[in-house]
Formats: structure tokens, C-alpha cells, sequence
């Protein structure tokens, strides 16, 4: 590894210069910690999601077929105790750290709270028009719309006091445990929509689903962000400590997040991943509060990673004295994507449409998790290529590029 100084931060605007806001931090001026973190991260949504695209089987517990063969309980027990419920959380921890460095972009270039608070209100709904197109185009399980309802939120109260992030933290834990619960609970049979009108696996019918999906998303909103909330107050307060910008600086609580947050988020995953294989069968009340667990020691979980990240980058820096800078390619990937990961996210999705639909190559039909997981890998895999490429070119995500256009214009 080479290093070089810290980027100096944003110098404080000039006594009676208007500011409008601080714009987009150019790539050499970003730090390497939550690049590396999203970059990982994406592969776990992608070996997350997979799941969701396998057709005509009966599914259980964390939409696991019931059915599986030894290698599908193999690729279970790793995806159940590594990945659900693990990626999810750490990519909102991501997006509120990343929303709290916005933040306080804004305030060190001495932009007015008004326009601040203009400028990631006016994001927030971008983003929540690309999740709604991502829905009604792609993927009825996206996320990018309830980071949008999200970031309104945090953009309401980015002034507001720890404490009070605090307080809504704990006040809204209640409902991230309550819908943690659900993943428990059994699936349902080959292509099952109870109660509606829609033939599974057409092209009509895909669509006619994914505009239910979206009306749905839409009328649970405050369900969602109640969920969401918790993970993002770590988010917020983490991101206000610069814990991944300056993790030299943090060593013994990146360590301990990481040397508890472990074990914790395994020995919490490993109940309900062996009664997704089979090992054994609670009953459904049981099963749901195997699910609340398993959804909490991933928060943990989601905190470990960090960890272990935040910890092996600031190692790296306290012994140099300096910011990181990657020569390793593997690392250089991983950051590429993470520099990348709205592109990489969309990208996923149109890769799993083509592959998997039934109406498409329809990969997903009667495929086992082995398989399922594997083409994740593969799709994956296929994100870095691209942003390797485009980052050895030079050029940004272009769904990166259309959010910042939106967001700060010209």
C-alpha cells in the first residue's frame, strides 16, 4: 500500500460570499472505508435478492425453497447466517453515514440551514423516483424508494441533537423487531399471489405485480421508515464521529465492533438457518421470533463488518501516518463498485430480469439455491468489470451522474 496526506477539508467560505451548496467530492478527495464497505456490500444484496427471482417452488423460511438438495442447504446455511439480514443493514448504515457527510459538507462550506436542508430534501425525492421506476421496471423488492422516504426524514432533523436521534432510535426499534419477525414465517407455494388475478411468469403479469408492489410500498411507507429508522441513527451517529473517514482515530471501538459483533450475529442467525433446512420445526410462533432475532443480530452483524473493515483500514493508516490509498486490484475493485454502487444496484437488476424471469432465459424456474447463488456471484461479478472499466476510464456511474445532475443541476 502507498499513502498520502490527508485531503484537506473544506476550507470555510469567505465572509459575505453567498454560498449555494457544496457539490459532489471529486473521487481522489473521497475516503477509501465506505467505498470498500458498499463495494462488499453488493455482493451481499445481490446473493440476497437472488432468491426472490427462483419460480415454482414452495418456499419456507427467509423464502428458502423446502425442497432443497445438500448443496442448496449448504449455499442456506451460508447466505442464512452470513448475508440475510446482514447486507441490508450495513448498505442503510452506508446510506445514513453517507447522508451525515453530506451534511456536514455542507456546513464546513457554510451553506445556510434552508438551503442545506433544500438540498437533500430535493435528493431524497430523486431518489425516490428512480426507486419507483426501479419498481414498476425491474424489482419489486427495491430499496432505493425507502432510502428516498428515508433520507426525507433525516433531512427534516440533520440539525437535531444525538439525543434526539437517539430517542427516535430506540422509540422505532419496536417496529424494525416487529417486521424482522416476518422472515420466519413460512413462504408460500410455486407462483402463489393470493386472491389476485395475475398469471406468474408473463410479462403482463410481472408488470401488473410490480405496480402492486409499488402502490404497496407506498401505503407502508411509514412501516418502512419506522424499520429503517434504528439502523440509521447508528448510521447518523457514527457518520457525526467520522468513524470510516478517520478510523485510526477509532481503533478500540472498530475493534470491539468487531470482535463481539461476530459471534453475536452468527450464534443470532444459526436457530433460524437450521430450521430453513430442516433441522428442525418450531412452530410459526416460534419461527417469528426466530425471525426478530436473526433480523437483530444482523444489525450486529452489519456493525461487525464495519468493524473489521474500519479496523483494517485504519491499521493501515495509523501506521503510516497517512490515508490509504489502494494498489492492491482487489481492493481497487471493491472500491470501484462501492464509488459505483447506485449504477452497480440497477445494474443487478436488469441482469437478474434477463437471467432468471421465466418470460426471459427464466434460470429462476425450478432452480435450487446453489444455483441461484451462484448466478449472483456471477451477476456480481459482472458490476465490477463495469466499474473497473469505467473507473480506469475515468467516468462516474451514469446513475450516479443522473442523481447529481437532478440533485445540485448544472
Amino acid at each position: 500500500m502507498t499513502s498520502m496526506p490527508h485531503p484537506a477539508p473544506v476550507a470555510p467560505h469567505l465572509a459575505g460570499e453567498t454560498v449555494a451548496y457544496s457539490g459532489p467530492v471529486a473521487a481522489a478527495g473521497r475516503f477509501i472505508a465506505p467505498d470498500l464497505l458498499r463495494g462488499i456490500a453488493l455482493l451481499g444484496i445481490a446473493l440476497a435478492n437472488s432468491v426472490y427471482y427462483v419460480t415454482d417452488r414452495v418456499t419456507g423460511p427467509l423464502a428458502r425453497p423446502v425442497d432443497g438438495s445438500t448443496g442448496d442447504h449448504v449455499a442456506d446455511v451460508l447466505v442464512g447466517t452470513f448475508v440475510d439480514n446482514r447486507s441490508f443493514p450495513l448498505f442503510t448504515l452506508l446510506f445514513a453515514y453517507g447522508f451525515t457527510v453530506l451534511v456536514q459538507r455542507q456546513a464546513a462550506r457554510g451553506v445556510p440551514r434552508a438551503r442545506a436542508r433544500a438540498l437533500l430534501l430535493r435528493r431524497s425525492l430523486w431518489l425516490i423516483v428512480l426507486g419507483a421506476l426501479h419498481v414498476v421496471f425491474l424489482f419489486e423488492g427495491d430499496i432505493l424508494l425507502s432510502y428516498g422516504l428515508l433520507g426525507l426524514v433525516l433531512a427534516a432533523m440533520f440539525a437535531a441533537s444525538d439525543r434526539a436521534f437517539r430517542i427516535v432510535g430506540w422509540s422505532t426499534l419496536v417496529v424494525f423487531l416487529a417486521v424482522a419477525g416476518q422472515d420466519g414465517l413460512a413462504g408460500g407455494g410455486p407462483g402463489e399471489i393470493d386472491g389476485l388475478p395475475i398469471e406468474v411468469g408473463t410479462v403482463l403479469g410481472d408488470a401488473l405485480w410490480r405496480l402492486l408492489a409499488l402502490v404497496g410500498l407506498i401505503f407502508t411507507a411509514p412501516l418502512t421508515v419506522g424499520m429503517l429508522l434504528p439502523i440509521a441513527v447508528l448510521g447518523t451517529l457514527l457518520g457525526r464521529r467520522r468513524v470510516l473517514e478517520c478510523p485510526a482515530e477509532h481503533l478500540p471501538l472498530l475493534r470491539r465492533l468487531t470482535l463481539v459483533g461476530f459471534p453475536v450475529s452468527v450464534l443470532g442467525a444459526l436457530p433460524l438457518v437450521l430450521a430453513t433446512i430442516g433441522v428442525w420445526q418450531p412452530g410459526p410462533v416460534v419461527l417469528y421470533l426466530l425471525g426478530v432475532l436473526h433480523g437483530a443480530t444482523g444489525v450486529v452483524g452489519a456493525l461487525a463488518l464495519l468493524g473489521l473493515v474500519g479496523w483494517w483500514v485504519g491499521a493501515q493508516e495509523a501506521r503510516t501516518a497517512s490515508v490509504l490509498v489502494p494498489t492492491s486490484a482487489a481492493v481497487r475493485a471493491l472500491v470501484a463498485v462501492g464509488r459505483r454502487s447506485l449504477t452497480c444496484y440497477l445494474l443487478q437488476s436488469v441482469l437478474f430480469v434477463l437471467l432468471l424471469k421465466p418470460w426471459a432465459l427464466g434460470l429462476g424456474v425450478g432452480a435450487g439455491t446453489l444455483s441461484i447463488s451462484l448466478i449472483a456471484v456471477g451477476v456480481w461479478l459482472v458490476t465490477v468489470v463495469v466499474a473497473v472499466l469505467l473507473d480506469r476510464a475515468g467516468r462516474q456511474g451514469p446513475a450516479e451522474w443522473v442523481l447529481r445532475r437532478l440533485t445540485y443541476g448544472r
